[in-house]
């Protein structure tokens, strides 16, 4: 299997390419230069070394014409460098160049100049040279060559140089680069291995040791946020499901055995003296049930799936006790509310208000009031009940806990822990407020502004 290519590897591997183009370019541009002033240093050194006849525009009424001796003996040691390089091309296409020189040159088109021209030529044993051809009054054309030997080996010296630095250069950047990603990104392997430990052993209390004001440590941080999130939620998620076994055990093994007493009682053929009795619990425990698997369902029901709306809290309170009242008809509701709207969701602030009159009704004897009053940013919900002692006031709000006089009454213990859930994610707060009779519970809402 083919192994894949790293993080660190891919930025070193980049930022190589990107240094080895800008070596490269850089290359090619300073032997381009550097060829471009040795041919003009040497052409201008060609121009200099004319013979004065020839050299610049001819005086008015003169004639500019060059006269080669090539008819005499090999000329001196002194007088042969002075000539080096010079021969005329003379109209009948003959050329003439003094003896003891180097061998003749030849440059494309040398017969057609017609104006002072360079050119790049070879001579007769393919030496390359420079070639300066100037034509003369008398359709004669002077060349003038200078061997480019010089500035070719120049030229691959410098090619070789500049291969080299950016061979070196690529690989030296190559490591460095590698070497920096590497402690660059040290951090984010750290934050790997924790991460694939994380999902290997489904650990989420590991830490994430991740510092550092940059991308890697936002990441960081924001990972770990992510698995507090996780574990708290895993972590109610197995209170709900303990609390839930446990609360259910009691009632269960209540249901099977008055289910135990019927089926008996059926098989053996013998009259169940408490039969009716027997039926009326299991019709109660029946609907027990119902109503701690919907409690349930709400409980674990996620918060994302609420709304988000304007909703107008008095037709919330006029929709919660006239379900109230329905079930309650021998009690009765004081309301007192005004106007006034939040962000969230009506049904669910329905229940929430549902289950504090629920709990009032329960508490509170017969013939009694329940009083509800409102303003903008708050409810109470009060009763004329026992009330409750104010060192339970605060775990009232737990999932299942009840209060030790009221256990034996039908109920789940989760109506106001619905009712702090509920509350808490539109942003509010659940409490229990004084009371001079009976318990009150006040709900805090934001308000929406000019509503």
């Amino acid at each position: 299997m083919k192994a894949p290519v790293l993080l660190r590897g891919k930025l070193a591997l980049i930022t190589a390419c990107v240094v080895a183009v800008a070596i490269g370019g850089i290359s090619v541009v300073t032997w381009l230069v550097t060829e471009h002033n040795l041919r003009t240093q040497l052409d201008k050194s060609m121009l200099a070394s004319l013979p004065a006849p020839v050299v610049g525009p001819p005086a008015p009424g003169l004639r500019r014409e060059f006269k080669l001796r090539c008819d005499v003996g090999v000329p001196s040691a002194g007088l042969q460098q002075v000539l080096q390089g010079i021969q005329l091309l003379k109209l009948d296409g003959s050329t003439c160049a003094p003896p003891g020189v180097d061998p003749a040159v030849t440059a494309p088109g040398d017969d057609q100049a017609s104006t002072t021209t360079f050119r790049d030529g070879q001579t007769a044993s393919g030496t390359p040279v420079r070639v300066l051809l100037v034509p003369l009054d008398n359709g004669d054309v002077l060349i003038l060559s200078r061997s480019l030997v010089e500035i070719d080996d120049t030229l691959t010296a410098l090619a070789g140089v500049l291969v080299g630095v950016a061979v070196l250069g690529t690989l030296l950047v190559a490591g460095l680069g590698l070497w920096l990603t590497r402690r660059a990104l040290a951090p984010m392997e750290r934050l790997t291995e924790t991460v694939e430990h994380i999902a290997r052993t489904e650990d989420l209390t590991t830490p994430v040791t991740v510092s550092g004001q940059d991308e890697v440590g936002r990441l960081g941080r924001a990972f770990t946020a992510m698995t507090r999130a996780l574990a708290e939620s895993r972590r109610r998620q197995r209170n709900l499901v303990n609390d839930a076994a446990h609360e259910l055990r009691t009632p269960l093994t209540s249901l099977r055995t008055n289910i135990d007493l019927l089926v008996r009682s059926e098989r053996t053929g013998r009259e169940l003296p408490q039969r009716g009795e027997v039926l009326d619990r299991l019709q109660a425990q029946s609907q027990e049930f119902s109503d701690l698997v919907t409690e349930l369902v709400v409980l674990a029901r996620d918060d994302r799936e609420l709304a988000r709306e304007p909703v107008e809290v008095a037709e919330v309170i006029d929709r919660a006790v006239k379900r109230a009242r329905s079930r309650a008809h021998d009690h009765v509701f004081d309301v007192d509310r005004s106007p006034w709207r939040t962000t969230g969701d009506a049904a669910a602030l329905e229940r929430s208000v549902l289950n504090l009159l629920d709990n009032a009704v329960k508490f509170a004897p017969a013939g009694s009031t329940i009083t509800v009053r409102s303003r903008p940013g708050w409810l109470t919900v009060t009763d004329e009940g026992p009330g409750l002692p104010v060192e339970h006031r605060e775990v009232a709000f737990e999932r299942f806990w009840r209060a030790p006089d009221a256990r034996g009454l039908p109920g789940s213990g989760l109506g106001l822990a619905i009712v702090a859930d509920i509350v808490a994610v539109h942003g509010g707060s659940a409490r229990f407020v004084p009371n001079g009779r009976g318990a009150s519970v006040r709900l805090n809402l934001p308000t929406i502004v000019g509503g």
